[in-house]
């Protein structure tokens, strides 16, 4: 499975980036830095069907 590009906005600097996501990790999430700010962002991935992109909410770690 190829991985998908997402816009994502970050929570801390209110930036936003691509981010590079496993649609093979639905349900998991991970952590990975902003690439603006180094904040450490909580990415929780959602399935939407075999056909269609994921979808991604991000919230800071501390949430």
């Amino acid at each position: 499975m190829e991985l998908e590009e997402h816009l994502i906005t970050c929570p801390y600097c209110a930036e936003a980036f691509t981010a590079l996501i496993d649609p093979t990790m639905a349900g998991d999430q991970c952590v990975e830095d902003c690439e603006i700010c180094c904040q450490p962002i909580v990415f929780l991935i959602s399935a939407n069907g075999p056909q269609d992109p994921c979808t991604i909410s991000t919230h800071r770690e501390n949430e």
